[in-house]
């Protein structure tokens, strides 16, 4: 992509993509089954209130089996089919017959706001729905009411027994658009879940279900099936029937053709482009779902187009997820082509869109702003002049450009991805910037801030004299916020470098000469990786236990055992006394590679039993060496000079033969055992797998951080090596410490011989030099 900046670059080398998940409740565009976050539980035992429907019953009988309560629910079941903005269909969901003059029950989210949508019957008849007579997205329940012609509706009873763990229970609804299903489960608890009473079921659950009767077998309604948990297809959800009383009491009627009109934006001020559901309630205007557009894009494209250069156009915008996209258009032809200017990934962005896909997309400008607040409102804001365009954020310039691929069109919003942005105060006209403020307002936070003066204790008057500005004090006030903010965090981030520092300098001293003899080296390095992680680990404690376990081990010793013996009795205080273990629920857990969580929770990987496994070995006599067999480390016993066995520590110490450790190394790499493969580790070469573990680690949680704290470690163990110093660079400038990186960039300069090579280090110094400066600017 056009304008990719050279830390982006080293960000794409190394793979580091950095996402989030969003959970949501309810999605009004979607029927999509939802994940939950957290439960807590409440009481196991609820009391179901009355039905407050005024029909009989359509059963009150015991049913033997679930052929026979399906063949009686069925025509009670009605399907929800919920329309796109095209009129295709968007989503499928359930509900079913309350009473016989045509009222149906359902999910809120299943209708979403103001979406039309039709009501169907089992049998395939369609009947015209005349309001929507209750709804509460909070509970996430709606009542409707439909005509019912010439149809004999057959309502479901609504339960009054109390609803108990166990209960055997079945659930009807169209399952990814399967109508007519059936599925049967049980009542797994009564509890809290997102801050509302649910019904936990131990019942397949699908997008689909949602709205759809939890009937006992007795033919009643205990329940609204509602979510799904995205953790496992068989744990779903359902709404208590007796939230669903209050709203049968009071209903508050909305005809079914004012109902698809609420919210939607006026046509004869707006054009809606690819798709996306842009509506307005009173100043705000919200996008939801994804557009049809690439990339997701949707455009909200103002009408009044009667406007004159120079003039600026302006939006307050509020994103629900800042890896999200959303901000002003400008330049629109009512197609693919238009610039935008918006929030993305946490910078702002400046594109000219000239087609339809990404390959004619030009980003002009991508970079952060210390202007831009986060899950906040900003004020984004373009002024357009002849041949020239200039964009502020929070009233600051960000960047003006001279870009004249496109020079006329509509002006408006636009949105990417499956971002849900919240937009007010979109404004044209010849000037929109913030008013400045006055000497005096000035001069008095300047006194409210001076550290020797309290601010938590302001009387009325000084408030109403600051109130005077509208919003120009609380913004002034914002922005000075933000930068404290920006200071605090620089300063936390310095005092874990310093930290990080003094851990790497003692990782790097258990390499120099005077500590060669050190019989605890391979320990104290692991320990001190691990240290990386949590400063609180104190290496010296761990070496003691280490020595403690061995003196354990030596006890148990009979007078005069060979190596084979001790070995054994190594084996059997691990494995059988102390129940080490290899870490395969988790096995890709930071902590297996850490040697104290190791000693700590008694289980790790392949190479940290290992080492465990060496240093007590020596400690009680044996001649142990780590052995990397590729994808899988084991260890070697010399029992005497003429006979040795590999170990697979990670496998309760079992003994290997060669044909074992050819097929480890076939399985891991898919070529056959070579001899090299066998050669015993030096101790650095140790660690640095016992890093590079870790640095895969980082790689897959997507932490910036820690990958560089494990490239720190690299360069440690291993200062000459310049695939190390490459790495370590990357990383630094990754996580924008540029000052460093261009340190490693220039260590490599010096032992690079002149030519093609060197030229292109000292470009990459260059972009890094270029990278640091832009960074500086946006802080200044």
């Amino acid at each position: 992509m056009h304008g990719r900046s050279p830390h982006e670059r080293l960000l794409c080398l190394l793979g580091v993509s950095l996402s989030l998940t969003i959970f949501a409740l309810m999605n009004a565009a979607t029927s999509q089954s939802q994940d939950f976050s957290r439960h807590s539980t409440a009481s196991q035992t609820t009391e179901v209130v009355p039905s407050q429907t005024r029909t009989e019953p359509l059963l009150d009988l015991r049913f033997d089996d679930l052929e026979k309560l399906n063949e009686a629910v069925q025509p009670s079941i009605v399907t929800i089919r919920v329309k796109g903005r095209d009129g295709d269909e968007l989503s499928i969901g359930t509900g079913f017959v309350i009473s016989a003059d045509g009222q149906i029950v359902t999910n809120s989210h299943v209708i979403g706001e103001g979406r039309a949508f039709t009501v169907e019957l089992a049998n395939g008849m369609r009947l015209p729905v005349l309001s929507i007579e209750a709804c509460d997205q909070l509970i996430d329940l709606a009542v409707l009411r439909v005509d019912v012609q010439n149809q004999s509706l057959k309502p479901l009873k609504l339960s009054e027994l109390p609803i108990s763990p166990g209960m055997q229970v079945a659930g009807f609804g169209n399952p990814l658009g399967l109508q007519n299903s059936v599925v049967a489960g049980i009542i797994s608890a009564v509890r809290e879940v997102q801050g509302r009473e649910m019904i936990q079921l131990a019942m397949p659950t699908q997008p689909g279900n949602s709205g759809g009767p939890l009937m006992d077998m007795r033919g009643t309604v205990l329940g609204i099936i509602n979510m799904k948990s995205a953790i496992d297809d068989n744990l779903g959800f359902a709404i208590p029937v007796n939230q669903l009383a209050p709203m049968l009491k009071e209903t508050h009627p909305v005809r079914y053709d004012r109902w698809v009109t609420l919210g939607r934006l006026d046509p004869n001020k707006w054009d809606i482009l690819f798709g996306a559901t842009w509506q307005q309630s009173g100043s705000i205007i919200t996008a939801r779902g994804v557009g049809k557009g690439f990339g997701g894009r949707s455009l909200c494209l103002s009408k009044d187009n009667d406007f004159q250069l120079p003039m600026e156009i302006a939006v307050d915008v509020r994103l629900d997820d800042e890896t999200g996209a959303a901000g002003l258009a400008f330049y629109a032809d009512g197609e693919d082509r238009h610039y935008g200017f918006y929030p993305s990934n946490g910078s702002l962005r400046l594109t000219c869109f000239k087609g339809p896909s990404v390959y004619s997309w030009e980003v002009l400008v991508d970079s952060p702003s210390m202007h831009y607040r986060p899950r906040k409102w900003n004020r984004l804001r373009v002024r357009l002049e002849e041949n020239r365009f200039q964009c502020f954020i929070n009233d600051e310039l960000f960047t003006e450009s001279t870009d004249i691929q496109i020079t006329s069109g509509q002006v408006g919003l636009v949105k990417f991805r499956d971002t849900n942005p919240d937009f007010k105060r979109f404004e044209v006209g010849q000037d929109l910037s913030w008013p400045a403020l006055t000497d005096a307002q000035e001069n008095l936070i300047s006194i409210l801030l001076n550290e020797s003066h309290s601010i938590d204790d302001l009387n009325e008057k000084t408030l109403s004299n600051l109130a005077e500005s509208n919003d120009a004090v609380s913004r002034e006030l914002e922005k000075r916020a933000s930068i404290l903010e920006l200071k605090i965090a620089q300063m936390r981030r310095l005092a874990e470098d310093v930290q990080l520092q003094s851990t790497l300098n003692a990782l790097q001293n258990i390499f120099t000469d005077e500590n060669s003899e050190s019989p605890s080296r391979l320990a104290l390095g692991a320990l001190l990786i691990a240290k990386l992680d949590n400063n609180d680990t104190d290496p010296r404690s761990y070496l003691e236990k280490i020595q403690s376990m061995a003196e354990e081990i030596c006890a148990s010793l009979p007078e005069g055992a060979g190596p084979e013996e001790k070995r054994r009795l190594l084996n059997q205080y691990l494995f059988d006394e102390n129940g080490f273990h290899g870490g395969r629920a988790e096995y890709y857990h930071p902590a297996n590679s850490h040697l104290d969580r190791v000693i700590d929770d008694r289980e790790g990987l392949p190479i940290t039993l290992s080492i465990l496994y060496m240093e007590l070995g020596k400690r009680i006599g044996l001649d142990i060496v780590g052995i990397g067999l590729p994808g899988h480390f084991v260890v070697e016993h010399k029992v005497d000079e003429n006979r040795t066995v590999l170990i697979d520590v990670f496998d309760r110490g079992k003994v290997l033969s060669k044909q074992s450790a050819a097929e480890l190394v076939f399985n891991s790499t898919n070529r056959p055992l070579i001899a090299e493969d066998l050669q015993p580790q030096s101790e650095t070469d140790i660690l640095i797998r016992v890093v590079n573990n870790l640095l895969g680690s980082a790689r897959r949680n997507s932490d910036t951080e820690a990958y560089r704290r494990y490239c720190e470690a690299m360069v440690s163990i291993r200062p000459e090596d310049p695939e190390a110093r490459i790495m370590r660079s990357q990383a630094r400038a990754i996580t924008k410490r540029f000052s460093g990186a261009i340190e490693d960039v220039d260590w490599l300069i010096e032992r690079i011989p002149e030519g093609p090579n060197q030229e292109q280090a000292i470009r990459l110094k260059d972009s890094l030099i270029a990278d640091q400066q832009q960074e500086n600017s946006i802080h200044e």
